[in-house]
């Protein structure tokens, strides 16, 4: 499993913010404690985890454990959405349509 600060940055950089925009976002929070989590100097506790969660846009879940809902994206969580609403014939289908493309 990967360091929660190695996810932490991940969803980050996948939201395209900065340490210190997410600081600005978590004012009751000191911007060198924000950098801290995101380096592994410190752990955020819950409530912290939460609000960071809500602001990167991802689940608790996914920074705690490595979770198959992790999605980087709008796109990526759209995808994840539509193929669980599909029956499991039309799911087979796209994934070997997807991965016919990503073999070519």
């Amino acid at each position: 499993m990967r360091p929660l600060h190695e996810k932490l940055q991940e969803a980050r950089l996948a939201k395209g913010m900065t340490i210190a925009a997410v600081a600005r976002a978590m004012p009751e929070v000191g911007p060198a404690i924000v950098g801290h989590w995101f380096r592994g100097k410190r752990k955020p506790q819950l409530d912290n985890l939460r609000r960071l969660a809500q602001i990167l846009e991802v689940s608790m879940a996914a920074l705690v454990a490595d979770d198959p809902d992790f999605a980087h994206t709008a796109e990526e969580k759209l995808s994840l959405h539509l193929m669980r609403d599909m029956s499991p014939e039309m799911r087979q289908a796209m994934l070997a349509m997807m991965k016919a493309h990503v073999g070519t």
